[in-house]
């Protein structure tokens, strides 16, 4: 016997070896940090069906990793194997699954009875060919993972030919104490366990290989036979006098615009395309935070909304989540993308294309509404972008809330599965719209989208584009925002309440993609760059001005969210100078680096992606910057009165209640940097014309055309108070596009109507301003307000917009 077990292990290693030398799984959370082991623990591992080959591919990840192996068993147990399998292969081709108790699974809780130690019990979960799939070709379904027990034909087959799409993923582990700690009877904690493991299966199968996706026929025709499409169809047919049958014929071409095709065909056609891409093109990709969308993958519908900067937006998130063993999502996307050609491929890779405008078409609106419906019902994870369209200025625009409100709706039908909505930020280097977005900000027309734009990516090669990070903001689960918004949420509240609510929730969550910005090397150059005259400072200066910025984002704690490049202030410049191509001239007297009035244009853009998290520091140094001499005290409420403003344009993170504690510890910064000097509670500003004051006026000219903007505004309103909210959003541009070419300004954004708009709700929810009979009129505390603004502007500036306020 001792002899035939010898030549069983021998066969086992020899065959593991040979198998571990051709494929190459990817392997998720197999570390004893990630699991959280303790050296004292001991561990059992679970697989959810019985199989050698998966009994080797663990076996050899947990070698590798340091971990215990399987197959070496519990010497202190008498356990000759440390794992057990939850179901037995039957039949000849292993198609049917037994489910039966484990004999060894039950004996581990008589073990624990009597051990110290902590038997824990680590699920292995095996993905062969680990994507979702709805093709009906018999090739496609045999190499590809679905919700069928994986055969060993189909494993074999998987092995042979794609050995690189094998998905490994160990999950956190199971207490054996702590389950008969919590239940006394000992048929019970094995029930317990059962069960516990057959759920977390399940739900970490939807979560890898996502739903189990029909055909999209079928999910077509189910929306054209629901209750609220044939409402709609037959209210279609009367208002427009048509036949029933051409009403739905119109609603089935509805359904065809608009529903996605997802092939996992395609979907691994890109992911080896955009591999490519990112490799040679970008620097490679940095993620953070992705084990936020791996803790409610398995139990809650994902609706990611990330910020919207490139086209490549909608192939990268998908990119990012298959590489990590996660379902790509279904991406909301502009019918302008719906091209010749790259449509089609787009609808494969998941994305459901969508009208600007529902204005006037009921019917398309019913059928859009019923497909959003159909996703979440189903379990689909969905992506789309509360901007609604790409960031032309690199801020984040102000959100939209029509998704939202269809995601809301179509909750208030059904919650039974819970929806978690997930913020993301993509930060760039470099887009790869950069030249389109130089010609549209310097005053050109922008220009439709075309099938040729593909092909114009390959010029773009001989440029630097960077690394590209992608960063998961907080996660909002939407049952707990509605109730605590929206207590009667689930007895169909009125239109009005729950557009309220919906437009709390776009601030909310434009609020976290910018809580998740990633602070990027052209992002502080840039910032450094424009906050000078003529965009042209000293080298060492500049490095200083880096070294202070680098300083100060990692240091506020502006977030658990945000990330911030560990380069040195050396590094960030070179890196800079090399993706934008600012110029670097040496002088007698040393060396200057400028920017060309056309790329500071862009660097605008860049400079806009991390702006937010100066904000609040900006304006602190623009008051110390005025007063020379002030405290705490008056720093706290020169700030407080002016951050709802702040916040409502740049998307804040702090609450006002929190303002304070911020402003100190910015306070705080600003003397370690050697900014300020603080001496029995006053603060003083660094001595007038060192190098310390200069880094403390530019840091000022940061918020600068913010609040210039808003004296527009509050000098228009004192001038002439009977305007209407039109006119006076039009004449507040007209006069930024005005200071703008007195000042050269190179920022398009300075004149930004909806900025002003923005600006103007906000002293209306304030209750500085009213409108009666679309007439802004002034309230108490306006005056007080306006004077606040205008504190720390130069004297030119004010005079100049009074000059124009008259024309």
């Amino acid at each position: 016997m001792e002899f035939i077990d010898r030549v069983k292990s021998y066969q086992y290693h020899a065959t593991r070896w040979l198998l571990s030398t051709w494929i190459k799984p990817t392997i998720l959370g197999c570390s004893i940090d990630e699991l959280q082991l303790d050296s004292s623990d001991l561990v059992c591992y679970v697989l959810p069906f019985r199989s050698t080959v998966d009994l080797m591919v663990t076996d050899k990840a947990c070698e590798q990793a340091g971990l215990p192996r399987p197959v070496d068993g519990i010497a202190s147990l008498g356990e000759k194997r440390a794992i057990f399998f939850l179901g037995h292969p039957e039949g000849r081709f292993g198609r049917k699954t037994l489910r039966q108790q484990s004999e060894r699974m039950v004996r581990l809780f008589a073990h624990q009875e009597n051990n110290e130690c902590d038997i824990k019990i680590v699920p292995a979960s095996l993905f062969w060919g680990h994507q979702p799939d709805q093709e009906k070709s018999i090739f496609k379904l045999i190499l590809s993972e679905n919700w069928t027990v994986t055969s060993r034909f189909k494993k074999l087959l998987a092995i042979l030919f794609h050995p690189n799409h094998i998905l490994l993923q160990f999950s956190t582990p199971l207490s054996i104490r702590t389950i008969t700690a919590n239940e006394d009877n000992h048929e019970k904690q094995v029930r317990k366990l059962l069960r516990v493991l057959r759920v977390h299966f399940n739900n970490q199968k939807q979560a890898i290989i996502g739903p189990d996706l029909s055909h999209r026929r079928t999910l077509i025709d189910s929306m054209i036979r629901g209750n609220d499409i044939r409402h709609a169809i037959e209210k279609e047919a009367s208002r427009k006098d048509i036949t029933l049958m051409q009403a739905e014929k119109k609603a089935v071409a509805h359904a065809n615009e608009i529903a996605s095709n997802q092939s996992f065909r395609v979907i691994r056609m890109f992911h080896v395309l955009l591999r490519w891409l990112w490799n040679n093109l970008y620097d490679g990709i940095e993620v953070h935070n992705i084990d936020r969308v791996k803790k409610f993958a398995p139990t809650h519908e994902i609706v990611y909304i990330p910020c919207h900067r490139s086209h490549i937006d909608y192939l990268l998130l998908s990119y990012v989540l298959y590489h990590n063993g996660l379902t790509p999502p279904h991406i909301a996307a502009g019918n302008n993308l719906n091209l010749p050609i790259i449509g089609p491929l787009l609808r494969r890779a998941g994305a459901f294309f969508m009208r600007r405008s529902f204005h006037g078409d009921a019917l398309y609106r019913a059928v859009f509404d019923e497909y959003i419906h159909q996703m979440f019902s189903r379990g689909y994870s969905v992506e789309y972008f509360i901007e609604g369209s790409r960031s032309r200025t690199g801020r984040t625009l102000n959100p939209r809330t029509g998704m939202l409100s269809m995601t809301v709706r179509s909750f208030q039908k059904n919650s039974s599965r819970p929806i978690c909505l997930m913020p993301i930020y993509f930060g760039y280097e470099r887009v790869l719209e950069s030249s389109t977005y130089m010609s549209e900000l310097s005053g050109k027309d922008k220009k439709s989208e075309s099938i040729f734009d593909v092909f114009r990516i390959f010029g773009s090669f001989k440029y630097s584009f960077g690394q590209v990070t992608v960063n998961f903001g907080e996660p909002l689960l939407l049952t707990e925002f509605l109730d605590q918004e929206l207590p009667d949420w689930q007895q169909q509240p009125n239109n009005a309440d729950v557009s309220r609510v919906c437009f709390s929730l776009a601030n909310e969550l434009a609020t976290r993609i910018n809580s998740a910005t990633a602070v990027k090397v052209v992002g502080i150059v840039a910032t450094a760059l424009l906050s000078t005259p003529r965009q042209t400072i000293e080298e060492k200066h500049l490095l200083n001005q880096i070294e202070l910025l680098t300083e100060l984002a990692r240091s506020l704690e502006y977030s658990n969210d945000y990330s911030v490049t560990p380069l040195s202030a050396e590094k960030i410049l070179e890196s800079a100078a090399t993706i934008t191509g600012i110029s670097r001239k040496e002088h007698p007297f040393g060396v200057t680096i400028s920017a060309s009035a056309e790329l500071s244009i862009l660097l605008t853009y860049y400079s806009n992606n991390i702006s937010h998290i100066f904000a609040l520091p900006s304006l602190i140094a623009g008051y110390i910057k005025t007063e020379r001499v002030t405290t705490p005290d008056k720093i706290v409420s020169f700030c407080e009165n002016l951050y709802p403003f702040l916040k409502a344009e740049y998307f804040l993170r702090c609450s006002p209640a929190e303002v304070e504690v911020q402003c100190r510890l910015i306070i705080k910064l600003f003397a370690a940097t050697r900014l300020v000097i603080i001496d029995d509670n006053n603060v003083t500003a660094a001595t007038h014309g060192s190098d310390r004051f200069a880094s403390l006026i530019e840091l000022a000219e940061i918020v600068e055309p913010t609040l210039e903007r808003f004296h527009i505004v509050s000098a228009l309103l004192i001038h002439e108070e009977n305007r209407s909210v039109h006119h006076l959003e039009s004449d507040a541009a007209a006069i930024a596009q005005q200071l703008s070419a007195i000042y050269g300004i190179n920022s398009p954004d300075f004149f930004e109507r909806s900025l002003f708009s923005t600006f103007i709700n906000t002293l209306k929810s304030e209750g500085l301003v009213s409108t009666e009979d679309n007439l802004v009129k002034k309230q108490v505390g306006f005056p007080d307000l306006a004077q606040l603004i205008s504190h720390t502007l130069a004297a030119d500036v004010q005079y100049n917009v009074l000059q124009a306020i008259p024309h």
